[in-house]
């Protein structure tokens, strides 16, 4: 694949897929206060509770997504239709029985939901069914996901994100008419499973018009390449289970052990963390398949200098992002749902690290993934991370409620991710840890520390300022003081300049798209 075509196909996934997380964050800030209209707070963390325990059943696929998808992006250097066949048919298959164990897993988690996180009565057969609706959902789109794994792996990430951007307009407008109708909390789930079913179809059509040769039959399945993606995959599960304890299980610790009612006000004050966290994500997770084809095509060097690159935009774009959330954000939870949703200060800070902290860990992810390297040591120590994580969120949260909870997720990151991810990487490119990152790490730390007297000043000035009007200021005051702050002070020559010439770059594609 020619340099100006991945260089292309990265920036229309990127685009695209900041349309997908800018509407979702719309999307997110109308819908979220339409909904509590008609649920309350206990039922709404239903809902917030119920979709978390989807994820546990998506570890059923084994890591075969994840294996299929950095296979296909280091096939890609070098096509092969008779390899690209059997990793796709033994991939959809598998995914099919997968899919099937998923729907008996999950009715039965559907039949104890309720009980577990003591619902109160009233609550409990629509808890039940819309946990079962969830997992009808989740099956399906563990049996599609083959589909997007390819489109993926082919750098049409921006396809996939078209079709993520039709799932979300289905479903907020099932949801709207549904619970108008007086549907109540199964209307959320009926309006996912038919937003689903559709945007899987989409998939599935866009894969056979983009690999018309592709021919998934059950005679192209094969244990030889099971066993090769399995014996990946796995590793990649592990990760993805560490993932959940990591970064999923402090509302379900908190439901347990603190309340329900305390569920809904995490959910809602870290919402905007989370939304302008995929927004950061979007960034490397977009550069994947572009990082598999470097590492493919035996290209090191031009994989190392993208890392390095993702590496000061994510953490650096973390740093100013939090410091401008952190800024606003008490406003802007007691505009959009009330001073009685949101969880406070410490909450706020504590938030605002654990971002930094996942920007700062992700790169290395992805880099570790994309190359092959090191994936079972990058497993496992994801996995005592996420074991860390659960210990100290239990007991911690015993003793400080919710804001403990959260802190356990930041103190196991520290101790385990943070430092050992960055060395995996560095042996990875043959290269010191001082040298691959440590002058970017001293430009990151000189923004952080800059930035932080800025927010709080900020945060002063603004206190007057009520309502959205506040919020917007805070942020987009501090928010245009940090990208300053990283342009001049934590981006190199090097990265002002490949900066630019993407922006150029798509500034002439966008001219070329409008004047035909």
């Amino acid at each position: 694949m020619p340099v100006f075509s991945r260089t292309r196909n990265y920036l229309f996934g990127l685009g695209t897929g900041y349309i997908v997380t800018l509407v979702t964050i719309l999307v997110g800030l109308w819908l979220t206060p339409f909904t509590l209209r008609f649920l309350d707070r206990e039922a709404y963390a239903v809902f917030a509770l119920a979709s978390d325990l989807l994820m546990w059943l998506t570890l059923l696929d084994l890591g075969i997504s994840a294996g299929l998808n950095v296979q296909v992006a280091k096939l890609t250097g070098k096509p092969d239709q008779e390899i690209l066949n059997k990793l796709a048919s033994t991939a959809f298959y598998t995914q099919a029985i997968v899919a099937a164990g998923m729907l008996v897993v999950g009715f039965c988690l559907a039949v104890v939901f309720p009980h577990f996180f003591e619902v109160r009565i009233d609550l409990q057969q629509s808890s039940t069914q819309l946990m079962a609706l969830l997992v009808v959902g989740s099956a399906i789109n563990m049996a599609a996901q083959t589909f997007s794994s390819l489109l993926v792996a082919h750098q049409q990430l921006y396809m996939d994100n078209l079709i993520r951007l039709s799932l979300i307009g289905l479903r907020t407008v099932l949801t709207v008419l549904l619970l108008n109708e007086g549907m109540g909390l199964v209307s959320l789930g009926w309006a996912n499973l038919a937003a689903i079913i559709i945007t899987s179809i989409l998939a599935v059509l866009r894969v056979h018009r983009l690999l018309p040769g592709l021919q998934i039959r059950l005679r192209n399945f094969s244990k030889d390449t099971l066993r090769g993606t399995g014996s990946l995959g796995i590793w990649f599960s592990l990760g993805g289970l560490a993932g959940i304890f990591i970064y999923n299980l402090d509302r379900a610790v908190t439901g347990k052990i603190v309340s329900l009612q305390m569920v809904t006000t995490l959910v809602l004050t870290s919402r905007i963390y989370v939304l302008s966290g995929g927004l950061l994500q979007q960034i490397t997770n977009t550069a994947r398949p572009m990082l598999g084809q470097f590492f493919g095509a035996k290209q090191s060097s031009k994989a190392q200098q993208l890392y390095r690159q993702l590496f000061l935009v994510s953490t650096g774009g973390a740093v100013v992002m939090s410091a401008s959330l952190w800024a606003g954000n008490e406003k802007f939870v007691s505009w959009w749902v009330g001073i009685q949703n949101y969880g406070g200060q410490p909450m706020d800070t504590v938030l605002a690290l654990n971002l930094i902290l996942l920007c700062w860990v992700l790169p290395n992810r992805v880099t570790l993934a994309a190359g092959l390297a090191y994936v079972p040591q990058h497993a496992i120590a994801r996995v005592i991370e996420g074991i860390l994580n659960l210990s100290l969120s239990l007991f911690m949260g015993f003793r400080f409620g919710v804001l403990g909870v959260l802190l356990g997720t930041t103190l196991a990151c520290l101790m385990t991710s943070t430092w050992y991810l960055p060395i995996l990487t560095a042996r990875m490119f043959g290269q010191r840890l001082r040298t691959l990152i440590f002058n970017d790490t001293l430009r990151i730390l000189a923004v952080l520390f800059i930035i932080i007297p800025a927010a709080i000043s900020v945060k002063e000035v603004t206190a007057s300022i009520e309502g959205l009007i506040g919020a917007a200021i805070a942020m987009t005051s501090t928010f245009i003081f940090g990208m300053a702050l990283m342009w001049f002070v934590g981006f190199d020559t090097d990265l002002r300049q490949r900066i630019g010439g993407l922006s150029l770059e798509l500034i002439q594609r966008s001219r070329r798209v409008f004047l035909r």
